[in-house]
């Protein structure tokens, strides 16, 4: 009777302590259809962004600006000379919540070529994840 209690008590203990709440962390902005000859892009991130890093292990330039309501997260990625950009993470976007992948979205602005000239967004897949 007594290890019964004990066990209710665990129990009871175990689910109060749960912690349901937003975890703050990163997300990844993910290229999945990358051109060898596109050696920059503008994207837009949609949904609350405290900031943008470069993904561990690149060699890339990140510049980010946020809107005044802060739900709006300006990008531009740039690769290094001789380079372009790569199918994976192109950024890490911390957040508050990075439970929550589905509150953010993405999408492609403008892309340059190795020579910096403008080439189209048109079948470029971007997505946000967990990395």
């Amino acid at each position: 009777m007594r290890r019964a209690l004990v066990l209710a008590a665990v129990a009871v203990l175990g689910a109060a302590c749960r912690n349901d709440g937003p975890v703050g962390g990163e997300l990844a902005v993910r290229l999945q259809t990358p051109r060898p000859t596109e050696r920059g892009i503008q994207f837009v991130v949609t949904g609350p962004v405290h900031g943008v890093a470069v993904p561990p292990g690149a060699s890339y330039r990140v510049f980010a600006d946020s809107s005044s309501d802060g739900d709006t997260t300006y990008v531009i990625v740039v690769a290094p000379a001789g380079s372009g950009l790569l199918a994976g993470d192109l950024a890490r976007i911390r957040v508050s919540d990075a439970r929550s992948v589905a509150g953010y979205g993405v999408r492609a602005v403008a892309l340059a070529n190795s020579r910096y000239g403008a080439d189209t967004t048109l079948g470029v897949v971007l997505q946000v994840v967990r990395p």
